[in-house]
């Protein structure tokens, strides 16, 4: 006796069906195969034995039998096949039709299904992806357009690149979201999977193993609540050791990922030694910002072109047959023609940014270049330029105090404040405007004040909507403003929020029929609002979402790139500046002057500086001419330069 055996026999024959046709689709299609297989025997079996009882004269030969049987069964068609046969056959021919109808019909609508179930499957993304040395995204938000854009340029020169996004979103919504972005995919293709992506087998569907690098989005923006952005870093944090066990504990492809808090931010690069770089949004930005307030004009443009691989970009550089002898860093900004060395990447994996002009490059080392591309790159075992200028005029150093304002609290402010009191020369006036204070804020500004107690430092209420308020606060007053972007739902609302502020402080300037308008820096979100942005009066800007996109994108490319950002972006060490051109260049009463831009480089380096590009003031308004910014032209090429123009200078200071 059976376990089964005290149930009735339809239930158990019912029940062991079941369990059958639960083993999957193959289960099913064999064992409406073999039914088919034992019909059609059966249906020969008959017609034969009719065949014996009452023979049918139509039939040339017993062996036409099984074909007969076949055309009624498949075709379901007794009167094509037998409609001269005598009457037994015909009835034996009509069952077969019914067998066949039944049978035949069951494997065409069960094909269907599986058809449309698979179909159905690849439109939820659940399909396999065969890829290798390809990008893998894990996460599907506001930066994921920026960042393939990014990987599309970066790929441009691939045949057949591929950039696999794995998310919780739909797939189809997926993929018409980035169609209606991008028009254009180059030599990239974009291959889209829907699944949760700390999951260990959806990392093995999407080839994470053989993937030549790794982006984790964060699912929280940094204006999002603390416990929001603690979950989704942790989130970011299982991504990677998912990556991990997938790889089984081997090296795995390079991770750039993006986490909130320092602790997690720092646990993760120390998870695989090294391999996974961490980005902190909010720090990046704020350091930038700041930068951005208190240099000349267009320091945003630089960045924006740096970071971008739609533009120039740094790459780590080595000639395949050594520096041909001894070489100086001084001396190797006039070996390259079209690119410049802004740094040295040493055999022990230090990043030195604008080193000093005597430091002594070996064979171990790598120059860190600045270059449109790694094909335009060529250095030369003789300099390539003579320069004629050994003398440099002497500047007086003369830091004037400054007033700023900060409009809006976000997590980036307490950073930018920071930063831009170590700026800031003694004397100099910080003032930040909020909607409504809080005790943490009171906390933060009496640390600051113990910190520089030769700055006047404030933290005020404001109604940003009011424009007698704002006008109370006499914005004209400043030498700078800073506007940040709040947080909002939408990336859309938070940039109407913005332009809205700036529309009311542009109508109060307006009102001061002042010739000589404070510097007005704002931060936004998407890159399609900067013309109405400048149309406000805006003379710096920050895109946020597209720089940080940019920098995630290049960092998959190059993990090494952080740590130049991390260097470039300090307050401590060399940074961009926009200096004049008569820092440089003496100009003895002349207006103008020209240049050979190797002069420029060579110059600079009796300033210890390293000098990047050329600004001209009389294109500062010029969208299509970069606001008037030459990065890296030719040594030889030469510039009619004034007093006013100025060099992109990577300084230790802005003197």
């Amino acid at each position: 006796m059976g376990q089964y055996s005290h149930h009735p026999l339809g239930v158990r024959i019912r029940y062991k069906i079941d369990n059958f046709m639960a083993k999957g689709s193959s289960s099913i299609f064999l064992a409406l195969l073999a039914l088919f297989t034992v019909g059609f025997l059966i249906m020969v079996f008959l017609r034969l034995i009719a065949n014996i009882f009452l023979p049918d004269e139509t039939l040339s030969s017993v062996s036409e039998i099984p074909w007969r049987v076949y055309v009624s069964v498949m075709e379901g068609s007794a009167a094509e096949t037998d409609g001269d046969s005598n009457w037994l056959a015909k009835v034996v021919s009509i069952v077969g039709v019914l067998v066949g109808l039944i049978l035949f019909s069951s494997m065409v609508a069960f094909i269907t299904s599986v058809f449309e179930a698979k179909l159905a499957e690849l439109r939820r993304g659940r399909s396999l992806v065969l890829e290798n040395n390809h990008t893998l995204i894990l996460g599907f938000g506001d930066r994921i357009i920026e960042i393939i854009r990014e990987l599309i340029e970066a790929n441009e020169s691939e045949p057949d690149a591929a950039v696999v996004i794995l998310a919780e979103d739909d797939k189809e919504e997926m993929d018409n979201i980035i169609r209606d972005n991008i028009s254009d995919f180059g030599s990239t293709r974009i291959i889209t999977r829907s699944g949760v992506v700390t999951n260990i087998n959806n990392l093995k569907k999407v080839s994470a193993a053989g993937a030549k690098s790794i982006i984790i989005m964060n699912s929280a923006a940094s204006w999002r609540s603390k416990p929001d952005k603690k979950l989704a870093d942790a989130l970011v944090l299982k991504s990677i050791m998912s990556i991990i066990a997938v790889c089984d504990g081997e090296s795995h492809p390079p991770i750039v990922c993006e986490i909130h808090s320092d602790r997690d931010r720092d646990l993760a690069e120390h998870i695989s030694n090294g391999t996974v770089k961490a980005l902190n949004e909010v720090s990046v930005l704020s350091r930038m910002i700041a930068q951005l307030a208190l240099s000349q004009n267009g320091l945003s443009v630089v960045y924006s072109d740096m970071v971008g691989f739609d533009g120039n970009e740094f790459y780590f550089y080595q000639p395949d047959d050594g520096w041909g002898g001894p070489l100086t860093f001084g001396e190797s900004t006039n070996r390259f023609k079209s690119s410049t060395p802004m740094g040295i990447h040493t055999g022990e994996g230090e990043i030195i940014l604008n080193p000093s002009p005597e430091m002594a490059i070996t064979d171990e080392d790598e120059l860190i270049v600045f270059a449109e591309d790694d094909s335009t790159i060529f250095y030369f075992n003789e300099p390539v330029f003579k320069s004629k200028v050994s003398v440099i005029p002497k500047i007086e150093a003369t830091l004037r105090t400054q007033r700023v304002a900060l409009l809006n609290w976000t997590p980036k402010t307490e950073i930018i404040m920071e930063k831009l009191c170590s700026y800031l020369p003694a004397g100099s006036e910080l003032c930040t405007y909020v909607s409504e204070k809080n005790e943490d804020m009171h906390s933060f500004k009496t640390i600051l004040k113990n910190a520089y107690p030769d700055l006047h430092i404030s933290i005020n209420e404001l109604d940003f909507n009011d424009l007698n308020k704002l006008r109370d606060i006499e914005p004209q007053s400043f030498d700078s403003l800073l506007i940040l972007s709040p947080g909002g739902k939408t990336i859309e609302e938070m940039d109407a929020y913005v332009i809205s502020l700036l529309i009311r402080i542009r109508q109060i300037l307006l009102e001061t029929n002042k010739t000589q308008w404070p510097k007005l820096i704002t931060e936004v979100m998407d890159s399609e609002n900067i013309d109405i942005i400048l149309n406000s009066g805006v003379e710096d800007f920050m895109v946020s979402n597209q720089f940080v996109s940019q920098i995630m994108a290049q960092v998959s490319e190059e993990p090494l790139a952080l740590d130049v950002y991390d260097d470039l972006f300090q307050a401590e060490g060399s940074e961009l500046y926009i200096k004049p051109v008569s820092y440089y260049f003496d100009f003895d009463g002349k207006d103008s002057i020209t240049v050979p831009y190797g002069e420029c480089v060579q110059v600079a380096q009796l300033r210890k500086e390293v000098i990047l590009g050329v600004q001209l003031q009389s294109e500062q308004k010029n969208k299509d001419k970069m606001f008037g910014i030459s990065l890296i032209p030719d040594k030889n090429d030469e510039f009619i330069l004034s007093p006013n123009d100025g060099l992109i200078a990577l300084a230790p200071d802005e003197s």
